[in-house]
């Protein structure tokens, strides 16, 4: 199967044995990383844009080398990656300081010609966050908008994930018009409570599938932390209970792990079931090291024993 993940990918620190230590990661991107290194027969391609400088051309040969392709990476010779560190308090709860607001990531849809267009229709599915429909500009959402509504008329499967950063956005209704865009759009839906928490003051699930019954999906797999993950799907509702990670180091990128697994395995054929309780593992795990994304080495050892 093709699998588009369009988003940012930016340069990441994080504090490792006492230092300051270098990646490079994006909630989209953190997805696309953890569905191709646990379901390897999926192509997999990462939509967006970088600039041209050194760090740009580090960053585009990590993807490389997590067998990524580019071939809808941009490069923009104006502008650069954004940037972000990561903080964590004892409990390896995590919070975030910035440095994007003129990424090359921001125009990304300018950058992409009728061929690239089409190139895009040829894929199975693409993810989608709220991070993108928060960054671009004016201009390149109403094109953004665009390639979704033909992505989703030539059978590719939308998936969207609210991810709302609250800062990011200059009101909640603002947020509001375009998040309900998106569900118009998409197929598949993987938000969190705390989603719905932060924007419309839900507090519970079933709040949050009564505001999401006035539209139409595929699947909606509702995430809670360490609590059951719920899913409706084919008029069905499930309660699936998750094993919570005995130890927690730093919660960056657990939500996006579960959706790159979910997801891989979803389209590999496994049963919902299944592949909530492969995407939780995953999720738990990663949340045991530090930064977005586990070292390779380690990972995949993690994943040879993956049930």
């Amino acid at each position: 199967m093709r699998v588009g993940f369009i988003g940012e990918c930016m340069a990441e620190l994080k504090e490792l044995d006492g230092q300051l230590s270098e990646g490079f990661a994006g909630d989209t991107y953190n997805s696309a990383v953890y569905l191709k290194r646990t379901f390897n027969q999926h192509e997999t391609f990462y939509i967006s844009a970088v600039g041209s400088d050194p760090l740009s051309d580090q960053m585009v040969a990590g993807v490389e080398e997590e067998n990524i392709s580019t071939r809808f990476l941009k490069r923009d010779t104006e502008k650069h990656i954004g940037l972000y560190r990561i903080y964590t308090d004892d409990e390896g709860e995590r919070s975030f300081i910035y440095w994007r607001s003129d990424s090359a990531a921001k125009r990304m849809m300018s950058m992409f010609d009728a061929t690239d267009i089409a190139s895009m229709t040829a894929l199975d599915m693409v993810l989608f966050s709220g991070i993108a429909l928060a960054i671009l500009n004016e201009d390149d959402l109403a094109q953004y908008w665009m390639l979704l509504s033909k992505l989703k008329a030539s059978g590719t499967k939308l998936v969207f994930d609210m991810n709302h950063r609250p800062s990011l956005w200059r009101d909640n209704e603002a947020a509001k018009a375009l998040y309900a865009k998106a569900f118009e759009l998409a197929d598949v839906v993987l938000p969190g409570l705390e989603d719905f928490n932060f924007l419309y003051g839900f507090e519970t699930i079933d709040e949050v599938i009564s505001y999401l019954e006035q539209f139409t999906f595929d699947e909606i797999i509702i995430k809670n932390g360490s609590d059951p993950v719920t899913v409706i799907a084919e008029g069905n509702r499930m309660t699936i209970p998750l094993t919570p990670a005995t130890k927690v180091v730093d919660t960056t990128s657990a939500g996006d792990a579960f959706n790159g697994v979910y997801l891989g395995a979803r389209l590999a054929g496994v049963e919902i079931e299944d592949a909530v309780q492969k995407a939780s593992k995953c999720a738990a795990f990663v949340i045991q090291h530090r930064g977005a994304i586990v070292e390779a080495g380690t990972y995949q050892d993690f994943v040879q024993n993956l049930a």
